[in-house]
């Protein structure tokens, strides 16, 4: 069972979150209609500050948001971290180096290696894949599973316990 933690805006995190951090919320935006996504996911890119793909109109590139415009606008909130430090590390860094202050307009498409557009998921997901480690699905058919790429990979996918755990990720409880 997930446990989201309410925001609180005076509050101070329980603890200090490190680049290559995921947070996920189970909300969407005020007004939004998530464009068929439940959630939202960014990464951050050091301690405090956030990089996302937003759908808003008056952010139509990837930008930064602190800790306090996250939660500001997202009431719930988890944080995901890779069991390895420096594999988050270089995540960050490539967050920084193919997302921010890139002119990418946000579109849901269903190939994660394209970032002609980008949505959410896909910014950190493409960060990981970058940094020699993409987050994998299973893919199920009739005859076959096996665990591969994802053509659409969504932000309650960087919550699924069977995930995390075959990927080398794990939920980090946050007191906010």
């Amino acid at each position: 069972t997930l446990t989201f933690v309410i925001n609180s805006n005076n509050a101070k995190a329980a603890i200090n979150n490190k680049p290559g951090d995921l947070i996920i919320t189970k909300d969407t935006a005020p007004g939004s209609s998530g464009k068929g996504f439940v959630g939202h996911v960014g990464i951050y890119i050091d301690s405090k500050k956030i990089l996302n793909a937003s759908w808003r109109s008056n952010e139509p590139y990837p930008s930064i948001l602190t800790e306090k415009q996250w939660h500001n606008r997202f009431k719930y909130s988890k944080v995901v971290r890779p069991k390895s430090t420096e594999l988050g590390k270089k995540a960050a860094k490539m967050a920084k180096k193919y997302f921010l202050n890139k002119k990418i307009k946000y579109k849901i498409s269903p190939n994660p290696k394209n970032i002609k557009y980008t949505y959410c998921s896909e910014l950190v997901w493409y960060s990981y894949y970058k940094a020699g480690k993409p987050f994998q699905v299973l893919i199920v058919t009739p005859h076959n599973e096996q665990w591969a790429n994802p053509s659409l990979i969504k932000p309650y996918d960087y919550l699924s316990s069977y995930y995390l755990s075959h990927n080398g990720f794990k939920i980090i409880d946050n007191k906010w």
